[in-house]
């Protein structure tokens, strides 16, 4: 998997501050929503910690250019960002914690690994359980067209 740098070819010291932050949270967002499929699937960790890291590089982008947009509009989209951000959250938190035990579980003598892959078993059954919350929220997006409906107030001029 390939992360993606930030698209910068129309962002020029010409243009207002407002069609800047509109280009700059446009491209972030469709990065994020680029690792979607991916983290739905759950196979490769990569895409949940990608989708993840650009979520939060988003909610950033948000931050600075809060003044550039209506506060009711605006608030709502960036809840549903941070919404996404916590959901991710919980899944990579597991991930980090399954991947680091089973690197260790090769460097231990043979009587402690038993315990590591219960305990890597259960990791893994908890895993699956913080997934459930990130696929419904990911349904929910769906059925509400937030993509579309983020990607209108954004890209709007």
């Amino acid at each position: 998997m390939e992360t993606t740098a930030l698209k910068t070819e129309h962002i020029s010291p010409d243009e207002t501050l407002e069609v800047c932050a509109r280009q700059i949270i446009v491209n972030y967002f469709h990065q994020m929503m680029s690792y979607k499929e991916g983290a739905k699937v759950g196979s490769d960790i990569e895409f949940v910690h990608q989708m993840r890291v650009t979520s939060r590089r988003l909610r950033a982008a948000m931050d600075n250019f809060v003044d550039c947009f209506p506060e009711k509009a605006f608030n709502k989209h960036y809840k549903t960002v941070k919404s996404i951000t916590r959901t991710l959250g919980a899944v990579r938190d597991l991930d980090v914690l399954i991947t680091r035990f089973e690197k260790e579980l090769a460097t231990l003598p043979e009587s402690e690994q038993a315990d590591i892959r219960g305990l890597i078993e259960h990791l893994q059954q908890e895993r699956e359980e913080a997934r459930k919350p990130m696929l419904r929220l990911f349904a929910k997006l769906e059925e509400t067209g937030f993509e579309r409906k983020f990607l209108t107030f954004f890209q709007a001029l």
